[in-house]
């Protein structure tokens, strides 16, 4: 399920570089989990920062895939969701995902049709490195049943957001289970999206 995704234009995110020299990142990245991708959060609703796909517990030092998608069905039960969720919300922007059919043996470009990014709800944490005490910012998409036309390809799609809900997503004021009830009354509609197979 979104296994790989491409990240599209970052410009309006701000890395610096060695020695302090701003860096630019180059658009239309390719992405998958373990590569840093655009977040915002609702630490700091304002700044689109960079964290890394996919949760780490404690006694881990690697990302491993069972933490990078958190099934909404499970949000308020499993463990690590559980703890996050009404706690640390973030949204990821991307500007496609792509999509494997086993049984068709074809890969599936996702975009919107109107060519905008998505942006897809998550949980977020930082991960403490207790051998570096380096700190590292990490997240995970939260995934639902698809609609209409991603049923054809795949039983799960990522939690997607129109752009004007993104505060609601991420408004502290709002507990876990209203956010939660919230993207599952608002899925995303089958003629927001366009599927390509991928050459």
């Amino acid at each position: 399920m979104c296994g790989r995704v491409l990240i599209g234009e970052t410009k309006d995110i701000v890395i610096s570089g060695r020695e302090g020299r701003p860096f630019t990142p180059k658009a239309n990245k390719s992405g998958n989990p373990g590569s840093v991708l655009p977040v915002v959060t609702d630490a700091m609703p304002d700044k689109v920062q960079q964290f890394r796909w996919g949760l780490l517990t404690p006694d881990e030092n690697k990302i491993h895939s069972k933490y990078k998608h958190a099934r909404i069905e499970l949000l308020h039960t499993v463990g690590m969701w559980r703890q996050l969720t009404g706690r640390k919300h973030c949204v990821i922007r991307i500007q496609a995902f792509f999509e494997y059919n086993r049984t068709q043996e074809k890969t599936y470009r996702i975009e919107r049709a109107d060519g905008k990014p998505f942006y897809i709800a998550g949980l977020w944490d930082i991960w403490l490195d207790i051998d570096t005490n380096v700190l590292l910012p990490t997240f995970a998409m939260i995934t639902m049943p698809p609609n209409r036309d991603m049923a054809t390809i795949h039983d799960r799609m990522p939690a997607i957001l129109e752009r004007g809900d993104i505060k609601t997503w991420l408004n502290q004021g709002l507990t876990g289970t209203e956010r939660v009830a919230f993207l599952q009354s608002n899925p995303c509609l089958s003629e927001t999206l366009k599927i390509t197979v991928e050459k």
